[in-house]
Parts: C-alpha cells; structure tokens; sequence
C-alpha cells in the first residue's frame, strides 16, 4: 500500500496578499524511501506594501511586516519581529530566510539564501530559528543585518524572512487496506513573510519612470494601466494613483491609491480598473507617482473616452 500525504502552507505578506506554498511529503511507488522536500513556489507576484506594518491570521499576528533599512558600510543593526499568538491552541514556527529575484514585470523567484543576485539574506543573523507560543502568550524573534565595509555593502539588497507553521504529521487511515490503496490528506498550515528591504545612502531611492500610460477596455471592464520602471540602484518604495477628470462637467475623482515596492531593474504594471458607475463622454487622467521620502513625482496624462 502507498500512502500519500499532501501539505498545504498559506503563505501571508505584507497584510494584502497570499501565495500558496506546497509542502509534499510522500513515500512514492518508485521510491517509497524518499525523503520530505520543500517547495517554494518559483513564480509569484510581489505584494504592495500595504499601509498597515502588521498583520493577523487564524489568530496568530506578526508585527511588523516589513523593513525598510538604511544602513551604511560596516555597520550592524538588530531588529525584532513581534510574534502574538491569541489563540487557545500553542503554535509552532520555524523561522527561514529566503532570497529572492523578480524578474520585468514583478513575478518572484524564491531561492536559497545567499543566492539571490541582490541577497540581503547573507549578511544576516536571525535568533531563534524555531519558536513555540503558548496560548496568548508572545515572543519575539531578532535578527540582525551586517554591511559589509566593502563595494559589495554599496548596493540595495533584500530577503524575505518566513515563519513558517509546524504542524503535527497525522497518520491517515485509508478506507480499505487492499494493495494499491492511496491516503490522501490535506493539513491546512500557514507562514509569515517579513519582507527586509536595505539601501545604503549612497543609492538613488527616486528614479522610477512612467514609460506607458494607456486605456483599455477587457470584456466589460474599462481601466487605465501605469507602467513603470525603476531605472535607478535604489529600491523606491512609492504610491500611485490617477485623477480623473469630465471634460465636460469639470467633475474630479481620484481612483484607489496603491502604495508598492519597486526594486532596480523591475518593471511594474499598476492596473485600476475604472468605476463602472462612470459617465459617458470625454476624460483627461493624470497618473501619479509619488516617491516616500522625496519632494519629486513623476506624472503622465492621458486623453480616453468612455462610450
């Protein structure tokens, strides 16, 4: 008999978004000696960087999301990771570090750390690397980020560091014990990703650009597209949006902002979908960048008319 089982591990950034994670530990018909192995997924996209610097599931929260680092040469900084778990249950996590590269247009590929043409993970120390949490009780994890004093500590760098859920392995119990007989289970678990962004002073945080600006219509929704391109060495952390205006009536409104991540050499597209409650006639659009930190802004205009 050949027993299956499947794991599933939700994985939550930044308080905006998931990925799935797939954990397989199985003892195959080929091989029923082989061993477990984790999957990251290689193609994901990269959230936004949400407003909020926490974030909370099934009961267990993670404060805070996301570090935006400034370090110079040489030196070395600690930071903590808050862990909460308010739940009746004790939780289990391992702690990881990840690389990570993006590719044009902002899908992700997980790696191994120090692997990562701009890892971060290399020069960093975390402790502990597995926590338990008894019910309502809170812990935290500490890691902390060496530059180097050399040309390589010039350079923007990130990683992403992972608590992952450990969940007890149960033993499944097929309906029929007749050869050739499959257990499948699935165990709903769930990881942390605290995204760890570093640039050094000397590196240009505010060189994104619009390259393409445009309307489309896709079946029945309507929407304008900001494509930008970060042509800088610094990550930008920035926020976008678009004010629309009636040439007819002069009546304004502002499309959702999104506020994002953009490292060097990415190209993003930032899609808003058009309210469908808007009116016939002519429009100008204004697409907006706006840089944290920085006086500058980058815009573009765009004529379109909504039939």
């Amino acid at each position: 008999m050949t027993r299956l089982s499947t794991f599933l591990i939700v994985l939550i950034i930044c308080g905006e978004c998931f990925t799935v994670l797939a954990q397989t530990d199985s003892a195959s018909i080929a091989k029923p000696d082989s061993t477990s192995a984790t999957t990251v997924n290689p193609s994901v996209n990269i959230p936004e960087a949400s407003g909020e610097n926490n974030y909370q599931t099934k009961g267990v929260s993670v404060s805070p999301a996301h570090f935006h680092l400034t370090q110079k040469l040489g030196e070395a900084k600690t930071y903590k990771i808050s862990v909460h778990n308010d739940t009746k249950i004790a939780k289990q996590f391992k702690v990881n570090i990840y690389d990570f590269n993006m590719n044009g247009k902002g899908k992700t590929s997980f790696m191994a750390p120090g692997n990562g043409k701009y890892s971060l993970a290399k020069w960093i120390n975390i402790s502990p690397t597995f926590i338990e949490l008894k019910p309502g009780e809170k812990k935290e994890v500490k890691f902390t980020v060496s530059v180097p004093n050399n040309e390589a500590g010039e350079k923007s760098a990130w990683s992403v560091i992972m608590l992952e859920q450990e969940s007890p392995r149960k033993t499944l119990e097929p309906p029929s014990k007749g050869d050739g007989t499959v257990a499948l289970g699935v165990i709903p678990t769930y990881a942390f990703g605290v995204f760890v962004y570093q640039n050094p002073p000397n590196v240009a945080t505010n060189k994104v650009e619009i390259i393409n600006f445009s309307f489309a219509e896709k079946d029945t929704a309507q929407m304008i597209t900001i494509e930008a391109k970060n042509i800088g060495d610094g990550i930008a952390f920035c926020t976008s949006y678009i004010d629309l205006t009636n040439l007819k009536t002069g009546q304004q409104e502002r499309l959702t902002v999104k506020t994002f991540t953009i490292v060097p050499e990415l190209i993003r597209d930032f899609i808003f979908v058009l309210p469908k409650n808007l009116k016939k006639g002519n429009y100008l659009a204004i697409g907006v960048l706006d840089y944290e930190n920085s006086e500058e802004i980058q815009a573009a205009k765009l004529n379109f008319e909504i039939k």
